[in-house]
């Protein structure tokens, strides 16, 4: 068994042969990976090439440019055209976005003190989740970033240099007008008309839709999703309510202009971030953004001066949208403001 060490460090003989950073190390990324709604590999691209050793590295994202032609008809006699150069193209991707975390106990051994309970695989499941809360919240960042001005977060380390941010290359992320989530068939005829314009624009076919929860009211009220519902569209665990013209639809609470729950009133409950929530619903295909992790590190070391045990782990990762072009974002409704009552000079 291989163990990580740190200032010549080594881990207590009671935990040799059952703490083996790297079976944690794939752990957390299976788990990242399950938790995951805005990053996960049924919305957006994970393939890269290319070696990662630092943060600010960069990746290849690879993909191939339609420049294949019909040649037409070739006689039995007859010579066919030129051939066409089927190229692979590749668009760059920094890294220079993470997680990390860091953990002190008094051995190692107290996570496996009875026998076939792993608490140490319960910490990780908990660190995953967190860890995918912090990639959808990049992800969807990224997203709002393109809408509108089309700026590339993936060009900047942090938001604090926002004012740094290069243009996409590919223009910006349209926005279609606001809907009214009160009108079912406003939804669906909103939904119709953004494949309509996928359609218009080439988009690869495998597409889906990301939907707020008010969203998701509004469209299992509408008659066409229920009727469409009774051929195979039926609520899945993953996250998928149904589909709409084959289009699966995914829900998530990170989206929409909903009330978050508060924190005070119910401390167990981990909200969702508010970067989407601007945003209604998003359409798109897998090509339109892409989400690596190229790299994730676990260690065990023995803190100097102390009888403790530690770990630590990080994680590189990071979002860029490549095909602005290939996704539709519907940005809420601004709520209706109140209507205010003047006040009449009482009568003298």
């Amino acid at each position: 068994m291989a163990f990580y060490a740190d200032n010549g460090a080594r881990l207590t003989e009671g935990v040799k042969g059952t703490f083996t950073p790297e079976i944690y190390e794939a752990q957390l990324l299976q788990d990242l990976e399950e938790q995951t709604v805005f990053a996960s590999p049924r919305i957006v691209n994970t393939a890269y090439e290319g070696e990662f050793h630092k943060g600010g590295d960069s990746v290849r994202i690879p993909h191939f440019v339609d420049t294949v032609e019909d040649k037409g008809a070739v006689k039995a006699y007859g010579s066919i055209a030129e051939a066409d150069h089927a190229q692979l193209e590749y668009m760059r991707m920094t890294v220079q976005k993470g997680s990390s975390f860091h953990l002190e106990i008094d051995s190692l051994d107290q996570f496996f003190t009875q026998k076939g309970i792993d608490k140490f695989s319960n910490l990780v499941r908990q660190r995953a989740r967190k860890t995918a809360h912090a990639l959808d919240k990049l992800v969807a960042r990224t997203i709002n970033h393109g809408v509108g001005s089309g700026m590339d977060f993936n060009s900047v380390e942090d938001e604090s240099q926002a004012a740094q941010m290069t243009p996409l290359e590919g223009g910006p992320i349209d926005a279609l007008d606001p809907i009214d989530l009160a009108d079912p068939k406003a939804v669906y005829n909103s939904i119709v008309d953004m494949l309509e314009e996928l359609d218009i624009r080439s988009a690869p076919q495998d597409r889906w839709i990301m939907a707020s929860p008010k969203v998701r009211s509004s469209l299992l009220k509408s008659e066409m999703f229920i009727d469409a519902s009774k051929f195979g569209s039926a609520v899945v665990p993953t996250g998928q309510i149904g589909s709409i013209l084959g289009v699966p639809v995914y829900v998530t609470s990170a989206l929409g202009s909903h009330t978050r729950p508060d924190r005070k009133r119910h401390p167990l409950i981990n909200p969702a971030h508010t970067e989407g929530a601007g945003i209604d619903m998003v359409m798109g295909a897998t090509n339109a953004v892409s989400v690596v992790t190229p790299f994730a590190q676990m260690e065990t070391y023995k803190p100097e001066k102390k009888f403790t045990h530690a770990v630590k782990s990080r994680l590189f990762y990071d979002a860029k949208v490549m095909r602005p072009e290939q996704m539709l974002v519907v940005p809420s409704k601004a709520p209706t403001p109140p209507k205010t009552v003047k006040a009449t000079k009482a009568a003298e």
